[in-house]
């Protein structure tokens, strides 16, 4: 399932690509993000993400590679993450920084493939989740940065 948008957050690129690199922070913007642990800094991460798609709660584990850095310009992830009972998810993340004046567009694409039990939850369930997740984490990002000017 693809997905793409943008969004326009009221601070300069340089606040937002910083907020964007402070894992902590970022982390609890993530819906149903539990703990983040760093691998390698602005290279690999590991995540604990817990949440339900309608009858299925998910308990993932999930692993977050940073494919492609362009500093204050963009930023491509690749994540993956497996539940022994629900399945699993893959997905890609390009987000793209631009300035619009004393604010920063956001431009996002990603991809999301889910497979085993969650994967029999057939195509609307899943997109209509995932659009959720996705609009829940833009407000989230752009809540926590306009909140510390």
């Amino acid at each position: 399932m693809k997905f793409q948008g943008n969004l326009v957050i009221g601070r300069p690129v340089e606040k937002v690509w910083e907020f964007l690199w402070d894992v902590e922070k970022l982390s609890r913007c993530i819906p149903g993000c539990q703990a983040v642990k760093t691998i390698k800094e602005r290279e690999k991460y590991e995540l604990s993400v817990k949440d339900n798609v309608g009858p299925i709660s998910v308990d993932f584990e999930m692993v977050a590679d940073v494919k492609k850095l362009e500093p204050l310009k963009r930023i491509e992830i690749a994540m993956e993450g497996k539940d022994f009972k629900s399945g699993g998810v893959r997905q890609t993340m390009a987000l793209a920084l631009s300035p619009k004046g004393n604010n920063t567009q956001v431009d996002f694409e990603t991809d999301v493939n889910v497979f085993g039990r969650l994967g029999t939850l057939g195509y609307p369930f899943v997109k209509k989740k995932a659009e959720a997740v996705i609009k829940e984490f833009g407000e989230n990002v752009k809540g926590a940065i306009e909140a510390n000017p």
